[in-house]
Formats: C-alpha cells, sequence, structure tokens
C-alpha cells in the first residue's frame, strides 16, 4: 500500500511538472529538456519557432512530415548568426541528441535567412504548416491606423488582428518595442478560420517570442516598425 501512494505522488508530481512546463513552453528559454514537451500534432502539421530572449536566440523546428519525426533546437553564438549547438528529439523513440547538423529538410546554417522567413511568414506558405499571422499582417494593422487595434505602453505598441468574419475575436496579437534591456518583438496567432464556421488554433501559439534582445535581425525589424508608428519613448529620423 506504501509503494502504491509513492508511486501515486511520483505520477502526480510529474503531470504538475508536465502542465507547468506546457503553460510556458515557448516564453521561457528553451533548452533540451523543455524541448521533449514540444507538441507532435495529430495531422503532422510542421512549425517553427524564433526565441530571443536575453540575447541567446534560438530557433526550433517541427519536422513531421518525414517517416523519422524531429524536433530541433538550433541555439546561436553571440554573433547571433553562427550556429553554436543543434539538438535534436526524436518524439517517437524518445532520443535526444546532439548533433552539427540535422537531416531535415529545413535545416540550414544560413540561420539569418531562417529568421527572417519565421518573422516574414514566408516559411508557413508551401511547408505544411498553421497559417500563421506574421510581419505582413502587422504592418498591415498599422498603417490602417485602427485606434482601436494599436494599443499603446511606454516602450512600443500591443497591436490586435481582428477576426475578419467577427471583428469582435482578434485572431492575432503582436507586440514589438524597446527598453533599456533591448528589444522585444512578439507574434501570437490565437485562431485561424478553415471555412467559415470552423476555427481552428495553431498547434504552437507564438511564431515569434522575443524579449530583451539586441538580435541584428530583430532590431532591424522592429526599427523598421518604428517607421510606421514608434511609441513617444523613441525618436525616429523617417
Amino acid at each position: 500500500m506504501k509503494k502504491i501512494k509513492i508511486l501515486t505522488l511520483i505520477a502526480i508530481a510529474s503531470i504538475a511538472i508536465s502542465a507547468s512546463v506546457t503553460s510556458d513552453l515557448q516564453i521561457k528559454s528553451v533548452d533540451p529538456d523543455r524541448l521533449k514537451f514540444f507538441p507532435v500534432p495529430e495531422d503532422n502539421k510542421n512549425y517553427f519557432f524564433l526565441q530571443s530572449i536575453d540575447n541567446v536566440t534560438k530557433i526550433i523546428i517541427g519536422d513531421f512530415t518525414e517517416p523519422e519525426k524531429r524536433i530541433i533546437l538550433i541555439t546561436l553564438a553571440n554573433d547571433y548568426k553562427t550556429i553554436q549547438s543543434v539538438i535534436e528529439y526524436n518524439p517517437v523513440t524518445e532520443e535526444l541528441r546532439s548533433i552539427k547538423s540535422s537531416p531535415s529538410k529545413f535545416f540550414t546554417t544560413d540561420t539569418e535567412g531562417l529568421k527572417r522567413a519565421i518573422i516574414e511568414g514566408t516559411i508557413f506558405k508551401n511547408n505544411y504548416t498553421d497559417p500563421m499571422r506574421s510581419l505582413d499582417v502587422l504592418k498591415a494593422v498599422l498603417n490602417r491606423k485602427d485606434k482601436y487595434s494599436i494599443i499603446a505602453d511606454t516602450y512600443g505598441y500591443n497591436v490586435k488582428f481582428a477576426d475578419i468574419d467577427d471583428r469582435r475575436k482578434h485572431s492575432a496579437i503582436f507586440s514589438y518595442g524597446k527598453t533599456e534591456k533591448g528589444y522585444y518583438l512578439l507574434f501570437k496567432t490565437e485562431f485561424y478560420r478553415e471555412g467559415f464556421a470552423s476555427l481552428r488554433q495553431p498547434i504552437l501559439p507564438y511564431s515569434v517570442y522575443c524579449k530583451n534582445t539586441n538580435d541584428p535581425i530583430i532590431k532591424e525589424i522592429v526599427e523598421d516598425l518604428f517607421k510606421i508608428k514608434a511609441p513617444v519613448s523613441v525618436k525616429v529620423d523617417k
């Protein structure tokens, strides 16, 4: 009986840890242990995620269309473009390994190009992924100057993208700006439509989660957004 109680407590603790990790999966720095908690879509859709927190930039690739499924964690060096490490997790065998490069067709040493593709959204086209809201949508909302969709804070803006069929709902939320600790840029897709009545949530809500970073690509994108709309704390030469 005592052994059963101990096993039950261990199981409960494991579930609690798993729930805690998955709830903040994308907003805390991803390491090999957290990589194991990244989801495997039932429909085998791929995903891509750019994270840069406290000047450490990482790219996560979920490649599920091949027979061997892979979740890949690419960590960049201090220059924000050289690959420092590649960790690959096989969710079927639960094998975690450190490798020099991945055989995934999505893996590339052109990390700057990969970062841009995630931010601009081009990688979410024709690669069997959820249709994530990206930079083009953010710029479109900013250029419309819709005061109900653009909310200023001290260092930047929070921007909401209304659903085309029901403007009371926001299908995406963006945030960008600059603090004394660095730049921030967040792209979150809440849902998308498949047909008129069918709403789907992406397997990973964030395609971009960057804060307190001086990654040159993030800096360039945010400074470009400031040329469209800048907070009072930032003076921009247009």
